[in-house]
Parts: C-alpha cells; structure tokens; sequence
C-alpha cells in the first residue's frame, strides 16, 4: 500500500445487487440506473467495471491507473502529477487516516453516457468521521471502454471544479507541571511556522516583504522555497517566536498566501533536577500515532514519552479541534464541512517538593543511586531521585540528535529511573520482614534466644555474620537493632519449617514483588517462589533459598520504592498504600473546577499488636547508640528516627549496594524515606549519611 502521509488506506466494499437508484444530472436528469445486467463485455455495456477499476487503484494508491481511465478532457484540464497531489493534499489537509467506500448505484444514461454513485466515509484524526455520496460521471470512449469524466468532486462533492479544502485547526497549550508549591516543573512555549501556500498568493511581494520583515530571510531566498511547489501544499519558509507571531497576527492572516503553523516547544526549567519523574516529550511515532486514535495527532506533534508527560499526556494535551471548510478560489467560505472545539489542556500540580528533590539529589553526590521520600499520612512522594540523570530539555529538542541518541544508548543508563526501575537484592533491610513473619507465621517471641560466634554451620557450611567476631548471645529484637545474620539464618529456618511460603507471604504482604503505584513507569522485581524457581529454574525450594531470602539475599530482586514503602507500611501501623506522584489537575481558565487524585482505600497487613510494637521499637533502636547500625549517624540527630540499615552482596568481586530506610519522627512519623547506593559499600557509612542529609532539609535541622 502507497504512504498517504497519514497512512491512509481505502476499503473497498462490494456493491451488491446495485439496486439503488442515481439522480442524475444534466441529460437524462431524473433518470433512475437501473443495476447492470451480466453480459459478455461489461467494459461497454455499464460503466460499473471502470468505477470498480478505479475505486481498486485508489485502494492500491495506483495513481497511473487511476489518471489512464480519465476521460481526455479530464486529463486535459488537470496533470499526471497534480492529480495525485490533489488526493493527498485532501487527505492530509482533513487529517484522514481511512477512507471506506461503498459503491451503491452505476449505469447508463444514454448511449454514450453514464454515472455512479458511492458512499465515502473518511475516518479523520481531528474532527470525526465525513461521511459523502460522490457522483462519478463517464463516457463512453470511441474505442468501446468506459471513462471516468472526472473532478475534485469525486473527491467531496462541495469541491467542486475550482473550490479548495482548508482546516482550520485549533489547538490547546500543553499544561503546565508544577511542584506541590506551585513551583513550575514542566512549561510550554511555542514556536510559529510562517508558511506559504503558493496557489493562494494575489500579492508575491507583499508576501515575500512580510516573512522577510518578520523572519530576516532575504525575499529571493524566500521565492526559492516555494517555487515549483504544488500549488494546495503548505511550504514551510521559517520559523519565528510565537510573541512576535502574535504581534503581527491580523498582518499576517489577512495577507493571502501566507499561512500559519503553530509549533509547541517544551521546556524544563529545573533541568537534570527531577527528570526521572518529570519525564520529556518527543516527537510522536507510527505505534503512538495509532494508539493514539482519532485525537487530532499528527505526524509532527509531540506527545510525553516517559514520566508523568506520559502518564497525563490526556490531560497534559487537551484535545485539537477545527474547522474543516471548503473555501472558493476567492477564499469565501464555501461549505463548513466540520466544525469541533478543542478540549482545554489542564495543568498537573505534582506531590514533589521541589527543594526536598533538590537536597536529595545533592545528597546523592552524582553517585548511582536513587532517593525516595514519601508523606506518611498519604503516600505521596516529596521527592525521587536518581542517578545518573538526564536534561530533558535535550530530550525534547528534535535538533539534539546526537545528544538525544548517546543518552539513549549510554552504558550508565541515565534514562532509567533507578528507584522504581531499579532491581536489586534488598540486603538487611528485608530482615524487618523477616522479623514480622518470625513473630506472625513461625510464632517467635521478641526474645527469641541465638548465639552469634560470627559463623552459622547450620546446612554444614559456613555462613558469615558482617561481624566476624560475633554477637554472642542476642534476641530477635536485639538481631535486627544490631542486624546480626545468624538471628536471621535461624529465623529463616523457622520460617521454612513453619511453611514454605511463610516468609514470602509476609514479603507480598507489605509490596515486595509487585508495582507501588506510582505514576512513572516501574518494574515489579522479583519475590521468589518455589512455583517461580520450578518454572524458571526447574528446581527445587529447599531451606537454604529461605535462608538467603531472610536476610534480603538469593534470588530476591525489589525497587528501592518498594522498599521505602515497607517503611512506610512500618510507619503507619501496617497501612500498605499506595505511593503516589501527581495531586490535583487544574484548568488555567478557571471554568472547570480542579480534578483530585486519589488513590482506593489501601489494604492493611494483619499484625498483632506486640510484632508491630517489637518491629518499631527495634527500627528505633537502630538509630540509637551504643548498638545501632546507624547510631553513628543518628545518635545525635534531634530528631527520632526508626530506620534499618542495609548491605547487599553483589555479583563476586564487586563492592556492596548500600541501604537505609526508615521514618521520622519515631513517635509521630511525618516522612518515610529510602536511599539506596548501587555498589556503594555499607548502608551504615554511605546510605544512611545521604539520608541525614534529606532529613536535614526536610526538618529545618542545622548538620
């Protein structure tokens, strides 16, 4: 199929029994056509075989066949080569992406002369579907073969012989992001593209003087775009500011020929700061454009590509509208032959503080790694960072093309957002869950009594504890204060014989392995099961996958968002919500009332009263010296913070992932938080400094 430049394609639909009836007009007006009879040479007996002829190479985008059965006079009063850029410039202009046609009636008239007639229906982007009943005329040439006496109006009927189709498109400004307090993320100016439709132009020098005036192309250099050009298309001659566009507007409007292309620009004042969140637009492709449907898309717009530009592209964008209008070579309206408002863009104010992302990322030191921190009260994030980053400014600018494409392939990844695309083994962290399950599923008291030598033989090999010289004697609660692994060995062990999914149950429960929310694009990572490890591995569950997974090692592989949601979860007593980016949605004309955005009421994991009591009092007791893990860092932080360290083996011979989460205050938790360095060493000397400095900002806290 040829490339109708909007990948248009044509159905062609049987006619049947052509029983309907044509009208026809000047010989023969009123005279009904009957349906053709079978007959031995149908080219000369009705002209239906050269309509369907025809209607097959308008499928087929066959403009040679389709120009050779036009009768000499039609090929006289119109070219090879205009007449296919008529067809195009129609389907282009109305934005047509279908066109489906029904042939209903074809016949004679006379001896010489004969008609048909078919329904069109033309599916387009921007104002709905048309629907015609085009005539088709033809003759009977001398040598016995049917012709089609054409005109535009096979086309559209209102065009007549002379008369021009024109839209009038009209287009809403892409919203604005904001921060939670009003501070602007994502804005949108435009650029105006002067353009010249050369069969319109009465007066070349006033229009060759006006885009000069205004863009500074000299008028010969100007005369050279459109020159030679088709006469119905639009030649784009330069580009100028939309101020200026608008400034010289009734000028420019009212000068024939020159016509006018508004052209959105994205910009990202922040630059790198929140790009993962934000996201960038881009130019829409083939699969969007289909995805899209009948939402006025063309080829050379924008739509959000990733972040919170995807996930509100809808409201972002609005919806064209226009009018579609058959003009007379005079440039009268003619015939309005659609007309369909626009869908007012609205703005997104986002749940980021836009100075608490900035110190997150700060913290982050331009090292890999990621920074999550979340309302407690709501789950909305207050900030999400990660590293490396990118500028969105470069990733909507169709120019940067080099740039754009060594982002994209860059070995360090700087377009994925590492704390929701992020998958890693959780470390330490994950003890919290195992404690939980310990005390649920296997019930373990708090004092759950283990001697920690610095080495569990317990499968008859040795596993270390991160202090080689050992614990010594130490309870489960006392276990993850201090984040001793033969504690957690053990429980693991417990947990197995308690049931082969106890631990994993516990895990699913608080979100591991599945998606927070959040409206930016996320992966589920990986909670494993036996199911899972049979599918994939074709192996066996035994005690020792339960043991890696009790300290957040093995197979396990979570989103330092999902992470900061079992903080959260810890924080508000059990509450598993959702995490959530985007808080209202505004329209910037004020008529329609702001849109909220609210997450279904969120699940609550069962726990009894003493597990959830003994999980807080032990993530407190990680802040506070002499044991803690993070009371090193913590011990003197005015305000009380709950938090877990983490430090998770990596592929052999690589460093460390460094963790830390937890909430603050410990006894009226405001802020959940998570900071997550990928091979960063241990989670007490490099993660939880980061977070110090996030709650810093966050509490107005002098370091």
């Amino acid at each position: 199929m040829y490339d109708m430049n909007r990948r248009t394609f044509l159905k062609l639909v049987p006619a049947g029994t052509l029983a309907a009836l044509l009208s026809a007009c000047g010989q023969g007006a009123n005279q009904a056509l009957p349906s053709p009879e079978p007959a031995s040479t149908p080219e000369a007996t009705s002209p239906e075989f050269v309509v369907r002829r025809f209607l097959d190479a308008w499928h087929a985008g066959d403009f040679d066949t389709m120009y050779s059965v036009l009768t000499p006079e039609a090929q006289a009063a119109i070219s090879r080569e205009d007449f296919e850029v008529r067809y195009r410039g129609v389907l282009a202009e109305a934005t047509i992406y279908d066109v489906v046609t029904t042939l209903v009636a074809a016949g004679r008239l006379s001896e010489r002369e004969g008609a048909a007639e078919f329904d069109v229906l033309y599916r387009t982007r921007l104002v709905g579907d048309l629907q015609f009943r085009p005539r088709i005329n033809t003759q009977l040439g001398d040598d016995g073969n049917w012709r089609i006496a054409w005109t535009p109006a096979v086309l559209i009927p209102a065009l007549g012989e002379q008369n021009r189709l024109r839209l009038f498109a009209r287009t809403s400004t892409r919203g604005i992001i904001y921060d939670r307090n009003g501070e602007i993320l994502a804005t949108q100016g435009a650029i105006v593209t002067l353009g010249i439709i050369p069969g319109e132009i009465q007066d070349e020098g006033a229009v060759q003087g006006l885009i000069s005036e205004l863009s500074g192309m000299p008028p010969g250099e100007i005369a050279e775009k459109y020159a030679g050009q088709p006469a119905e298309w639009f030649i784009p001659i330069a580009d100028i500011p939309f101020e200026r566009s608008q400034a010289n507007y009734e000028r420019l409007i009212s000068t024939p020929g020159i016509s006018l292309r508004e052209r959105a620009v994205r910009a990202y004042p922040q630059g790198e700061s929140a790009a993962h969140i934000i996201g960038f637009v881009g130019k829409v492709n083939a699969d969007e454009l289909t995805a899209l449907g009948e939402r006025g898309y063309e080829e050379t717009d924008f739509v959000g590509k990733q972040g919170i530009e995807a996930w509100g592209e809808e409201i972002l964008a609005g919806k064209k509208g226009g009018r579609l209008a058959i003009l007379s070579p005079e440039g009268n309206e003619v015939e309005t032959l659609a007309d369909v408002p626009a869908v007012q863009s609205r703005s997104l104010h986002l749940t980021l503080d836009a100075k608490l992302q900035r110190a997150a990322e700060a913290a982050l030191e331009r090292r890999k790694g990621s920074v999550v921190a979340v309302d407690v009260a709501t789950g909305q994030v207050l900030a999400m960072a990660s590293w490396p980053a990118f500028d969105p400014n470069i990733m909507a600018d169709e120019q940067a093309n080099e740039q754009r494409a060594a982002l994209a392939s860059s070995p360090e990844q700087p377009l994925v957002n590492r704390a929701t695309q992020g998958a890693y083994p959780s470390g330490s962290l994950f003890k919290v869950i195992t404690m939980a399950a310990g005390m649920e599923k296997a019930g373990l008291p708090r004092t759950d009594p283990h001697f920690c030598p610095g080495v569990w033989t317990g499968f008859g090999f040795p596993m270390r504890c991160w202090k080689s010289s050992g614990h010594g004697n130490i309870d489960l609660f006392h276990g993850l204060e201090q984040s001793c692994n033969v504690v957690f060995f053990e429980t693991g062990v417990k947990l197995y014989e308690a049931g082969n999914t106890a631990l994993q149950d516990m895990a699913a429960q608080f979100g591991v392995g599945a998606p927070t929310g959040v409206e930016v694009d996320e992966t589920p990572g990986l909670l494993p099961t036996p199911e899972w490890k049979q599918t994939v591995m074709n192996d066996t569950w035994v005690p020792g996958d339960t043991v890696n997974l009790s300290i957040g090692q093995g197979f396990l592989q979570t989103t330092p968002a999902q992470m900061a949601r079992m903080a959260l979860t810890v924080a508000t007593g059990g509450v598993v919500r959702e995490l959530t980016l985007v808080r209202e949605a505004t329209d910037p004309t004020g008529v329609a009332q702001p849109e909220q955005f609210q997450k279904g009421e969120p699940p609550r994991i069962t726990l009894r009263a003493e597990t959830l009591s003994a999980v807080q009092g032990a993530m407190r007791a990680v802040a506070v010296p002499p044991l803690g893990t993070a009371s090193g860092v913590f011990g003197n932080f005015p305000i009380p913070i709950a938090g877990k360290t983490g430090t998770a083996e990596t592929t052999p011979g690589q460093p460390t992932h460094a963790w830390f989460t937890g909430y603050a205050p410990f006894d009226q938790p405001q802020i959940a938080f998570l900071g997550m360095l990928e091979f960063g060493g241990e989670g007490s000397g490099a993660a939880a400094p980061m977070i110090r400095k996030v709650l810093e900002q966050y509490f107005g806290v002098v370091g």
